[in-house]
């Protein structure tokens, strides 16, 4: 596989931003759980931030489900510090007994919390095996054509958020 040039990701991320509409003045918070993909998508934020003239801030959950989540929440505040970001940390209660399971306990409880954060764009990173599992989820489920695009660049949002 040949590699990719330096500049594709940032330019990718570029044209989603542009493709959605972020612009002067939009608010764009970073889901930022301190993991690679959420970090990656963190920094190439920061480096489109003055081409795009948005304001970003940050916002890590802390579900509480591993004995590492404190590091995660110190590494996401002193890496937020050190760039002048704003960051909002939650401390979220997992549902353990969810009838659809762990995950997607987490995953309620996750977007319960960002739905508090004041922006306009909430900026997830996804890495490829994030959308293969999300693809097989909702085909099991029996999903229609929607369900096996797996998650798009940019998704409708809820709450009077564009994405």
């Amino acid at each position: 596989m040949k590699p990719l040039p330096a500049d594709a990701l940032p330019e990718s991320a570029a044209a989603v931003l542009a493709a959605a509409g972020v612009g002067v003045g939009s608010r764009v918070c970073c889901a930022l759980s301190g993991g690679a993909d959420s970090v990656v998508l963190f920094e190439l934020l920061r480096r489109l931030q003055p081409r795009f003239d948005f304001g970003l801030l940050a916002a890590h959950v802390d579900h509480g489900l591993s004995p590492n989540a404190p590091a995660w929440a110190r590494a996401c505040v002193e890496r937020c510090a050190a760039a002048g970001i704003p960051l909002q940390v939650f401390r979220v209660e997992v549902d353990r007994a969810h009838a659809d399971g762990l995950e997607a306990a987490a995953r309620a409880a996750r977007h319960a919390a960002l739905a508090q954060v004041d922006c306009d764009w909430l900026a997830f990173g996804h890495h490829q095996d994030d959308q293969a599992e999300t693809l097989l989820f909702r085909l099991l489920r029996g999903s229609g054509v929607r369900g096996a695009a797996a998650m798009r660049a940019v998704e409708p949002g809820g709450a009077g958020r564009p994405g």
